[in-house]
Parts: structure tokens; sequence; C-alpha cells
């Protein structure tokens, strides 16, 4: 009998940078070939196995289910060996899921199993060892015994041991043949065949070849490194025939073992835990206990009248949970968010349909009425739609551990796991490695990868780029460097990169998850997870919860203690949903920092809605997206009278009130159906699903039906019909209502808090970006405009993070010193903690004597410096910061004897010591101190660079101050300047590159637009810290300016190249007094200064020699003002 070649030993893209296999290619290629069985041996994982099964038998295919396991009995320093095991029945596959997890799990940091694991764990297995990590070569090699280990495992296996040959063309796996035959046949053990398949087709051998040089962070040209072999390709059933034709009974025995090895996972029905209380209750009879008892605190609190309503809702739900089998699901959701409340978690008032249900807003889930915002329950679990709820919760970013560490504990670390996830290689890196691993020069890979087009929402692969890309395909087709590197790309881009955890899943067993999916330890994190990814997990019958980080809580709980330290009974659930002045400020667009209305467009929304109650905050979540964004102008017209309201037909009035005729919610979709044509709401939610599928049979039959209901409320066929058409086109654009109101309420809830408490707010906002300078410096802006003063940082009055200070009943916010840059929050805890414990510093001196040198080191003690922050001791930071050297070489050893000699000393150490310290040193002009501020703050704090230029050149030419613009539609073009402080770089969907310029001046801060071609030409004088001159063109639309670059110019070279005359007017003590501070010799410059001293009433002219210049004309304005002097200035 001609038996097919089975291959038994085939890795997969999950073998991480050792193959170029995705799973669909690696079955597609056992297609092509007509195998009627292929086996997945990945190295020390069952990451793919349940998607290999999948897709195996959607093909056709047998699968046989494998990994290889490091053993860690033998092994050498430069070699690991491997045991690799096939699942012959379902005790196989549980044994292999536990020696995979074991492989993980054990307390070793190396991972792999020894010989004593495998003990009561072999049933239903064959075990086959071969290849490079044959553990019989390294002891063959170590000229020991083969024999014990053999013996081992016979013991082990008995008749499932299998010897594996392979004949890749490799000089030592060859030369160990001869050996592994005789052991063979010594043993009785059957003899396999396999090429250890790591790429598909012979001409992905380079694709596999750069692969490992990038797993191996090496070029190509490297000779010592791990290379390909050409041999380890798929090959067909001729051509491994003709490669074992000597030893014919290998096809036989590969045959025989793919026929023995019948089982694979299959999707599983959901299994939860039990759900144990101390009543003695089933979970069904706990879930009515407890929700009733919910719902009847809920009444009390909430007063509410229409009791029977939400009686009867709560008994419809709960009898719909109950028989759908849910109820510990809900138990269980219930406690650990309880668990959480109890012990001041933040948790969010509940998103995704699950907000629509009552009972589990008496369970304390969900924290919104549903029936008073009119969600519905059938959105999240319909009895005409089975599938298993999912409650996306929300919790505190910084505490969220902690309720996952509750479930770990409640459930056992062994039924609790979080998702593994996986890391590709996307289009642009893959060109970016491959660039690098062919020593491509990285300038021309760079230029050529940022072409690529880059949408993370909806992003293009390699190969659609290039089609939509004339510029890249030019490049290809006439660079045969950068084409070869694409060809390779092509055959990487999407291999699997890494591994790791999934920030919010976690899957909770009823058994020990190793019964169910393989484990898996995340070496960053030592996380437990599990093998498979999300998709995966729950095809296996795992129910997946999710526990999402939302820092926004974070912020709203930090905001609350600190208002409490003046209002302490203030609770954030005992706010009005009316306030006036939250709504004032949002309807000024006033909505930095809220969360989800903080954007530029959504603010240009809120000052055309013009907000007064909660249900339009609803309505402006879920309309601010593409598609329902259309409806905003009708929207806001509606709702001011500009528009008449249409509510489609008489009957939907009640439906579509609330949104001003528009159909904004998929649950508005429900309730239309409902109202018009009797359907219930389980009927309608499958209405809801297939108008946003867009299957044509399901709407033709669902169109039927509408028609068919809407004709007993005497509404006419055709009506119905352009009802249904019209209905249809909102649904695609309909919005989870449920979702939006959980959102709109933390929306509002910080819109309240910016409202009425705006210096905890903006504390609060300020601590939770305290690492991020591109959000402190957008924070900084909002500050002024709420004109709360913001102090820089100091040594003795800055904490960690930013606060509020009080001075004379007023508050300001002082600058964190842990923001920084380059500072550390581990050395400013221990700088707060001195101050703390002693008192403030009294000088510079003070600060090195008690502060260890290992806290703050030379360059930490450099960005205080540069930053302000010693300027309470000492305020020359030019003398401080080249003193630095000094400080360190005095109080940064305690070997030190000078050091020794001067600490023990009775005397104190004076910093105006000239014979320590150098004193002959020049005070930073301001230029200096604003740049050096810049640098470790982000932005000015002592001056800004603008006030040292005269107000007549900003005249002259026509540059206007942002701050001071009264925009109107005739105004289309403007002229602007300012110091660039962030430039924030985007893509559009085509991967144009356009870019964000916030921009400082002297009293505010803004920001500009500018598109891809003048970002190109203009990007060189784009850079932090530059003053520019703007030629700007405005765009209004819908009552908002956008601001967008049409030229730069640098703003010191149009200064400096305009002639300039200046007349001083001044007496002659006065000249005597300020020379210094007004005057420095310097080359040359286009101004010619003339000094004017009256004597005896007359005008004396002193000519100033043109190697003098101006310092400052900052200072001239502030003699001026002080009527020291008086100036004229001519600009040509």
């Amino acid at each position: 009998m001609n038996y097919p070649f089975i291959h038994l030993r085939c890795l997969s893209s999950y073998s991480l940078s050792e193959s170029t296999l995705k799973i669909k290619k690696l079955v597609s290629l056992a297609k092509k070939n007509n195998l009627p069985a292929l086996a997945i041996t990945d190295n020390n994982n069952m990451f793919g196995v349940f998607e290999f099964a999948q897709e195996c038998v959607n093909n056709n295919i047998q699968p046989i289910i494998g990994t290889s396991i490091n053993l860690l009995d033998i092994q050498t320093k430069d070699k690991i060996s491997q045991l690799s095991f096939l699942v012959k029945n379902e005790t196989g596959y549980k044994n292999l899921i536990y020696l995979s997890s074991l492989s993980y799990l054990k307390k070793n940091s190396e991972v792999g199993i020894t010989i004593e694991d495998l003990e009561g764990h072999t049933d239903g297995l064959f075990c086959f060892i071969g290849g490079e990590f044959n553990p019989l070569l390294i002891i063959y090699n170590d000229n020991k015994d083969t024999d014990e280990l053999i013996k081992k495992l016979i013991k082990l296996f008995n008749q499932n041991l299998l010897f594996e040959l392979q004949r890749i063309n490799d000089l030592e796996i060859d030369t160990f043949e001869d050996y592994f035959i005789k052991k063979s046949n010594k043993f009785n053990i059957p003899l396999i065949g396999t090429n250890n398949i790591k790429f598909g087709e012979d001409d992905e051998f380079s694709a596999h070849d750069a692969l490992l040089c990038v797993a191996q962070k090496t070029t190509i040209n490297n000779g010592n490194r791990k290379t390909s072999n050409n041999e380890i390709a798929f090959k067909n059933n001729q051509k491994m025939s003709e490669l074992f034709s000597d030893i014919p009974e290998i096809i036989e025995n590969n045959f025989n073992v793919a026929v023995s090895c019948s089982y694979y996972p299959k999707e599983a029905l959901p299994k939860l835990p039990k759900f144990k209380n101390d009543l003695n209750l089933s979970e069904s009879e706990l879930l009515v206990k407890i929700s009733k008892n919910g719902l009847n605190l809920k009444i009390k609190e909430n007063k509410i009248i229409e009791i029977k309503q939400y009686v009867n809702r709560l008994d419809y739900e709960i009898e719909i949970i109950n028989k759908m089998g849910f109820a510990g699901y809900f138990l269980i959701v219930s406690d650990f968010v309880n668990w959480a409340k109890d012990n001041k978690i933040p948790v969010g008032p509940g998103r995704g349909s699950g907000a629509g249900s009552v009972a589990a807003w008496c369970l304390g889930i969900t924290d919104l009425d549903p029936i008073k915002y009119s969600l519905l329950f059938e959105r999240f679990l319909n009895p005409e739609r089975v599938s298993m709820p999912d409650f996306d919760i929300d919790f505190c970013q910084i505490r969220r551990d902690e309720v996952i560490e509750y479930v770990n504990k409640k459930y056992g670390t062994e039924s609790v796991a979080h998702i593994i996830t996986f890391g590709t290689l996307a289009s642009r890196a893959a060109v970016r490695d491959v660039g690098r691993v062919l020593e491509v020069p990285y300038g021309e890979v760079d230029s050529f990868a940022k072409l690529i087009p880059f949408n993370p929402s909806n992003p293009l692969t390699l190969a659609e780029s290039i089609k939509s890309e004339k510029s890249l395909r030019d490049i290809i087709n006439t660079d045969e460097t950068l084409s070869n590197v694409v060809d390779i790309s092509l055959k990487l881009e999407g291999v699997h990169r890494h591994a790791s955890t999934h920030a919010a899943g976690v899957v909770i067993g009823d058994t020990s998850l190793s019964n169910v999916v393989p484990l898996y330890k995340d070496p960053n994190t030592e996380t437990n997870a599990t093998q498979f990814s999300m998709k995966y997990v729950e095809k296996a019958g795992l129910v997946k919860f999710d526990f999402l980080g939302l820092t926004t809580l974070s912020i709203i709980n930090e905001c609350v203690d600190l208002v409490q330290k003046d209002v302490s009974s203030f609770s954030l659930k005992d706010i009005p949903l009316d306030d006036l002045k939250t709504f004032q400020q949002l309807s000024r667009g006033n909505a930095v920092g809220v969360f989800q209305l903080e954007s530029n467009g959504m603010s240009s929304v809120l000052k055309q809605l013009q907000p007064d109650k909660f249900e339009e905050i609803i309505a402006v979540v879920a309309l601010f997206r593409p598609g329902p964004m259309d409806n905003i102008p009708s929207f806001c017209n509606r709702k001011h009278g500009r528009e008449e309201i249409d509510y489609i037909h008489p009957i939907l009035k009640e439906v579509l009130k609330e949104t001003y005729g528009i159909i904004v919610y998929q649950e508005q979709v429900m309730e239309i159906a409902q109202v018009l044509s009797n359907y219930t709401l389980g009927e309608a939610d499958l209405l809801r699903r297939a108008m946003g599928k867009k299957i044509q049979k399901e709407m033709d039959d669902q169109k039927i039906r509408f028609i068919d209901g809407a004709l007993k409320n005497n509404i006419n066929k055709n009506e119905a019909s352009k009802i249904f058409d019209l209905v249809d086109k909102f649904a695609g654009y309909g919005f989870n209502k449920s979702h939006a109101a959980g959102y709109a309420l933390i929306s509002y809830q910080t819109a309240y808090l910016k409202a009425n408490f705006p210096h905890e707010f903006m504390t609060a906002t300020l601590n939770f970006s305290i690492d991020r300078t591109d959000k402190i410096i957008s924070l900084k802006q909002e500050l002024e405009k709420l004109e709360i003063p913001f102090l820089k940082p100091d040594i003795n009055f800055s904490k960690e993070n930013f606060s509020i200070e009080n001075h004379d009943s007023k508050k300001s916010i002082r600058f964190g010193l842990s923001a920084i840059k380059g500072v550390g929050a581990k050395s400013i805890k221990s700088v707060i903690k001195v101050r703390k414990n002693n008192g403030k510093f009294k000088s510079a001196i003070d600060f090195l004597k008690r502060v260890e040198s290992d806290v703050i080191n030379k360059r930490q003690l450099e960005k205080l410096i540069q930053s302000g922050s010693f300027d309470s001791v000492e305020k020359n930071r030019s003398k401080l910061f080249y003193n630095v050297p000094q400080f360190v070489n005095l109080f940064g050893s305690s070997k030190n004897l000078l050091n020794q000699n001067l600490l023990f000393e009775e005397t104190e150490i004076s910093f105006d010591d000239k014979n320590l310290f150098d004193q002959n040193l020049p005070e930073w002009s301001s230029g200096e101190i604003l740049q050096n501020e810049l640098e470790v703050v982000g932005f000015y704090f002592s001056d800004h660079p603008l006030k040292h230029y005269p107000k007549k050149f900003f005249e002259i030419q026509n540059i206007y101050f942002f701050k001071d613009l009264d925009i109107d539609e005739n105004i289309k073009k403007l002229r602007l300047c300012g110091s660039v402080l962030d430039i924030k770089e985007r893509s559009n969907k085509d991967g144009r590159k356009y870019a964000f310029i916030t921009v400082s001046e002297i009293a505010s801060q803004y920001e500009l637009s500018i598109f891809s071609e003048n970002l190109s030409k203009y990007r060189y004088l784009l850079k932090e810290g530059n003053l520019l001159i703007f030629d700007i063109d405005i765009i209004i639309n819908n009552n908002e300016s956008r601001y967008v670059i049409r030229s730069i110019k640098k703003f010191d070279t149009e200064f400096n190249n305009l002639e300039k005359k200046i007349d001083i007017f001044i007496q002659s003590e006065n000249l005597t007094e300020y020379k210094e501070c007004l005057f420095s010799k310097q080359k040359p410059t286009k101004c010619k200064i003339s000094i004017f001293i009256n004597i005896e009433n007359k005008l004396i002219n002193l000519s100033m020699n043109d190697n003098y210049s101006l310092k400052s004309y900052k200072q001239l304005d502030l003699l001026k003002n002080s009527k020291k002097l008086d100036y004229n200035i001519e600009i040509a």
C-alpha cells in the first residue's frame, strides 16, 4: 500500500521568531499537497493548537496536536534537548496541557520539564526524540551511555516512544543517524521521519534566514550567527518519500501515528465557577434575594415613586437570567465590583450594553438607573439570541490589580489567569527590520517605511499599501535593494514576534485551568496567563471577565480627596445632574480634561449645542463618531429651533423626542420596531443586529415582518416601507445608548468637578500626566484660561507631585518636582522626606549636606538648578550650575578627605567661599535661563523670550498676539509668532503626515496645524524652543477657527536683518547706574544707538561705539515704565 507522507514535525509562527509559517499558510500547504493529516509541534508552547485544529477541520484535514518541550535533565551550556509529543486521545491532550503548563509554572527560571515530571502524565501521548535537540545526541557527544535514558523513556511511554530521523543536510544529525538507528533496532523502537518544517516554499528560505537574523539582532553578513537551512521547507509527498526510500517503514509508521492521533480540541460551552454562599441558596435563589434587596435600597435612595414598574422589570430580567443559566455570572461580577467599592477602589458607572440591566443596577454592578434613561435589557441579554453576557467594568487604573488579586484569592490562583496576546510583525516594522538585517542604510529604509500608510484603526497590509501608493511602487520598480527588502518583508509581515498578557482580560474557571487550557507565565510580570489568545480561550469554554483600567477614575478619586480637605461632606454620588455652572462651562467649549469631551472637534460641537441637560451629554458622546457626526448640525439646529423637528411618524414622538427626531441610539431602533410594528424587544434586538450586519436575506425577512406589524397599527404599506428604509439607514450609525450613558456620566462628573473645584481638578489631572510633558503643556494653557496661578518648582515649597497652595485665601497650583525631566520620583520622595523631617532648606549647601548623594546625583542636581528650583535659596542659577562638579566633589563621596575635614568642622561652609567655589561666573542671560527652563520643564516659567523684543517690531511685521485675536469671517490670513513647545505628528488614512504645533506667546499658548507638503518643507525649523514667525490661513467651520501654517520664518533672523535706530533719553546719574544692565560689548549689529543727556536744559548727543549693543529691550521697557528713561526706536 502506498501511504502518503504525513508531516509530524511542523513549527508555526507561534514558535516565536523561529518559523515564518502562519497557521493559515501551513494548513494551505497541506491542502495543496493533498495531505490527509498534519501535525503542529511548536517549540515550548501550545499557543496555536486550537487555531490550528479549527483551520485543519475547516479544510478537511485531520489535525494532530503536539508540542516540543525542553528536557531540563539533559543540556549543556550551549545546547538544550527536547522531548516532542503528539496527542492520541483526550487523556493525552489533558496530559500535554498539564506538561506544557508545568514547563512555565514551575518555580524555575528555565522553561522546561524533567523526566520526573512525566510520571503519571504520559498516557495518551506519543513521545519522540530526534533532530538537533535530541537528548541522546548530547549524551553521545559527551561520551556517555545513552541506554539509561532510553530505558527510562520506554518505561514511561512503552510502545508510544518513537525515534525521529531528519535528513536535512545537518552534519551533526547525519553523523549520528547510524548510531540512532542501531539503538532503535536494539530496543525495538519505531522510526518516524520528519523535515523540521519552519518555512513553506523553497523561495521563502531567504525570508526565514532574515527572521533568524531579526531574532538574533544581527545582520545577514555576520559569520557567527545561526543560519537557516534550505532543506527545512514544506516538502511534498514525493520528495519526502524519496528522502526515506531506503527505510520505507518510516512512511508507514508516520501514517499509523497519524491514524492513532484522533483527538483535537473542539469548541465547548462556557463553564463558570460555582458562586458559593453561606446561606445554602442556589445561585438562582441568591440572585433573586440580593437583587431584590438592592432594588429596595435603590427605591429608598432615589425616592422612586413608580415602584411597580421597577419590580416588574427586575422580575422579568431575573427570570431570563436564571432561565439562560447566567445567575452565577451576575453574582461573580457583582461580588468583585462591590468588593472594590467596599475597599474604596473607584469603579466606573458601567459601560457597554450591561448598563441596560436593572438587575445589574440593583446588584451594584452599574450606577445608572436604566428605566430613567430608557436603557434596554434586551440589548444586553436577549432570550431570542443566546450569547454569553459581557460586562466591561472600569476600575481605577492604579488599584485595578488589587481587584484581580482579590479574585485570585477567592477562586484560587490555579483557576484564574490573564489572557495571552501576541505581537506580530507589522508592515513598517517588517521593512525596517529586514532593511537592518540586509545592511541597507538606515536613512533609505526609514524614508521608505515612512511612505507606508499608517492607520492603527484600519491598518493596511504591505501588499495593500503598495497597491494604493504610487510612490512606493515607483521606488520598488527602480531600486533593486529596496525591492529585495520588500520581497522578504511581504513574507514576514504578520509573523508572531512576541507574547505578552492582555492588560484587562481575565478568565475564571470552574476547575484548575490547566485541565482546560495550557498556561503560560509572562517572564516580564510573573503573571499566569492562558496560552490561547482571547478568541480561542472563549471557544475552549472559559469565560472572560474584563477588568479595565481607566485613568479618569483615578483622577476623579484624587480630585475628590483634595476637595474633601476643604469640604469634608462632599460626595460624588450626591452631585446634581443639572448643575448650571457645569453646563455653562461646557457651552463655552471649555472641556480640556473632561472625559470624552476634550478634543477640539468636541469643543466645537459643545459650543454649537449649548447643552443644558444630562441627556444631551449622552447624545453628544454617541454622535461624535464618523457617520453619526453628520447629524450633529441638524441635532443642534433642531434644539435651538433653527430646523423643524421631524419625528418620522407621529406615533414615534415619545421614542425620538429626547433626540429631536434623530435616531441616535440602537435602543431607539428597537423601540421604533416595538411601537410601530409590535415587535417584542427580543425580536427588535434581532432586527437591530440584522440592520447592522446588512445581510440581505435577513433584511428582506425583517422588512416583511416590520410592514406586517405596522399594518396592524393602521400604517399603510408604502409608508411602513419608507420608515423601514429610513430606520435601516440610521441603524447602521446608531450607537449603544447604555455605553454612551455610562461614559456620559463620567464626562459629566469630570465637567462638574472642573467647573466647581477647578484647582483640585486641574491638580489631579496634572498629577496623572506627570510623565507627559506634552500634556502638562496643554494643561498649563488651560490654567491660564482659568486664571489659576501656576507656581514654579521650588525645593522648599514643591511636593513630589503637583499640589495646591493657599496664600491669603487664594489658591494656586505648585509645580511638582517629579515633573522635571530627568529627576525621577524616587529621588524626589527622599528629598521631600528630608525636608518634612528637618524643615526647609536654608541654602544650597544646607540641601547638599542633608540630602544623600545617592539620592540626588550630578545630573539630577543640574536639572533642579536649570528649572529654578533653588531660586528661593540662591538666585544665581549660573553660579550653582557651574559649581555642580565641586558640589559632587565635596558632598558626593564620604571617602573624600576634603569632604571629611570640612563636614566635621564646626564652621559652616559658605557658597560665597572663593576658596571652595568659583565666584567669577556671569549670571545667565534671560535667553539662557529660558532655554534651560524649556529643556527641563517643557515651557517657560520665569519670563518669555518675546518680551525681549521691541513692540515696534511686532507692529512693523504685522504680527498679532493670539490672545488678542478677534476673528471674524472676513479675516482669512494673519501672522503670528511664538516659541515652539510641542510637535505632535499624525498620519491620515492615506498615510500622509500632518502635525499639530503647540506655540507659546507672552501670555498664552495656542495650537497650529501644518500639512504634509509644508511639514516636509519646514521640518528643520520645527524644533522645541525655536522662536518662529508663522503666516497663517484661517479656516472657519461651524463657527470654529482652525489655524493652518502657510509659511514659517525664523524670528531672530527676521529681526536681526532689519536696520534699527534707537534714541535713548536719560539723566546722567541714571546712565551711570543702569549702563551695565543696558549695554554690552559685542560684534557690530544693525542697530545704531544714540544717547541723549539733559545738561542744563540742553540735550547732548552721546553716540555709542559700534562695538556696543543693547542687552535687553525688556530692560529698556522696564526703565521707561519706571520713568528712569525714555526712548524712540525706528525700524527700517
